[in-house]
């Protein structure tokens, strides 16, 4: 075996250049795989933080073709649209989510013309054919001569802000409706400037339209000397946020006409301003209707107070001619006491048969009641009976039976007993146990005393003009007549 050739330095020198360049280019490669590594690595963590976000982000993310093919998409889209699963979803097509066919196209074409869409409101279809409200932001990826290959879409569920805006845009026709056709007039201002008016406001003051007041200032519809204190309680209303009583008020029309109303203040919120609302209720009818009333009120009162003087005048001619009456009576009294009773108490005691003696005592006693001052009282049951009648109750009064009074009278006891029946009813004693002649008696005497007795008395306190009483000078008489 030959022995090795021997390198020269040359060879050797170059061999080692060899190899380091070898060394460098494999440690440059090294240096590649592992910039390509970290490159990889780094590329995994960002598409896993892609994937992330995508699948959990809330928004109903997909990408699909300009065809509608769904190429990707996470769990919120599967959820917004109401798909099983996300292989559903997959499987669908992005033209069977719209309303129709054109909708779709409108869309697309709005992509490709802007590139990108944001905020974008429109209607969507659900796997169960109801409609929901989405906002979209899509994004169009473009060719290099700018044909659209791709659509990436974020979708956010808007349906319950929809409905909430629709509910609320119904529930201010409903209250426009309500302030426009309310009969009383109704004006929001911001403490002076008019913002809204309906047509009872521009009636109220004689205006064509209600715009016409809008932007005018609401004091010039109010009397210089209440705008001081109607400024500081619209002031009060939207500071304190409270309502105020309704307070009366004039205002003057267009016409420069005054009208009554009846003003209530409460705050409000307009165009998302704080603002006061002012109603006006037009109450110049009932304000005349009042003063009518208290005209004719105190129309009343005069002639109350004009009845109340002639009442008191009447009632002090009454009084005087009462008096007056009672004097006459009085006279009378005096004169039958004096000038008729002592004679027929003579009358009397002279030798008289039974029936004479009967009729003047009746006569006294008739003529003793209409010389009472009380002859009124006295004799009012009488005055329901007949002349006749009366004739009967007084000698039944005086114990007499009904022959006697028969014979009296020149009747027949039959009329007689007709006449005590009647005069039984007509003092409304039928059909009760009340003996006549004891009514008869009671009724005399709870006038006063029975009228033969306070003639003898009356008789014998009199005496005759010489020092004799009466009673005395009948006594002699009967004495000589016996």
């Amino acid at each position: 075996m030959s022995p090795p050739k021997t390198k020269s330095k040359g060879e050797l020198m170059e061999e080692i250049r060899e190899l380091r360049q070898r060394l460098a280019d494999a440690t440059a490669q090294t240096a590649i795989l592992n910039e390509d590594k970290r490159a990889e690595i780094a590329l995994r963590e960002s598409e896993e933080r892609y994937r992330r976000l995508f699948e959990d982000d809330l928004t109903g993310d997909y990408v699909s073709t300009p065809d509608g093919e769904v190429r990707a998409c996470n769990p919120a889209f599967v959820s917004l649209f109401g798909f099983a699963d996300r292989q559903e979803a997959l499987r669908a097509n992005m033209a069977s989510l719209y309303p129709s066919e054109n909708d779709r196209a409108v869309f697309v074409n709005a992509l490709k013309a802007r590139g990108k869409l944001e905020y974008y409101e429109c209607v969507r279809r659900r796997r169960d054919g109801t409609f929901i409200h989405v906002v979209e932001n899509a994004v169009g990826v473009f060719s290099a001569d700018g044909e659209l290959q791709q659509i990436r879409g974020y979708l956010f569920d808007n349906t319950a802000r929809k409905k909430a805006e629709q509910a609320l845009m119904e529930a201010e026709e409903r209250y426009r409706s309500l302030i426009e056709f309310l009969p009383d007039a109704v004006l929001v201002s911001d403490g002076e400037t008019i913002l809204f008016a309906n047509p009872a406001a521009a009636n109220l003051v004689g205006a064509a339209r209600p715009e016409e007041l809008v932007g005018g200032s609401l004091f010039n519809f109010f009397l210089p000397e209440t705008q001081p204190e109607i400024a500081e309680r619209t002031q009060r209303a939207m500071r304190d946020g409270l309502a105020g009583p309704p307070e009366r008020r004039k205002i003057r029309r267009l016409d420069s006409a005054l009208v009554d109303v009846e003003t209530a203040v409460t705050p409000f919120v307009f165009d998302g301003k704080a603002c006061v609302l002012r109603v006006n209720r037009d109450i110049t009818a009932r304000v005349t209707a009042e003063e009518a009333v208290l005209k004719k009120d105190r129309e009343i009162s005069l002639q109350i107070q004009k009845i109340e003087k002639l009442n008191a005048a009447l009632t002090t001619l009454l009084e005087h001619r009462e008096l007056e009456s009672r004097q006459k009576l009085e006279g009378v009294r005096a004169t039958l006491e004096k000038l008729v009773l002592p004679y027929l108490d003579n009358l009397k005691a002279t030798r008289l048969d039974e029936e004479q003696r009967i009729l003047v005592e009746v006569m006294l006693s008739n003529l003793t009641n209409i010389g009472s001052s009380f002859a009124r009282q006295l004799s009012s049951w009488k005055t329901k009976l007949t002349p006749t009648e009366i004739q009967v109750a007084d000698l039944l009064r005086l114990g007499r039976r009904t022959k006697e009074i028969a014979a009296l009278l020149k009747v027949s006891p039959s009329a007689v007993s007709f006449h005590r029946n009647n005069i039984r009813a007509k003092l409304g004693l039928t059909r009760t146990p009340t003996n006549l002649v004891s009514y008869l008696r009671v009724v005399e005497e709870s006038s006063g005393p029975s009228p033969p007795s306070p003639a003898r008395r009356r008789l014998s306190s009199s005496r005759a003009p010489g020092g004799r009483s009466v009673g005395r000078r009948r006594r002699s008489r009967s004495s000589a007549a016996r």
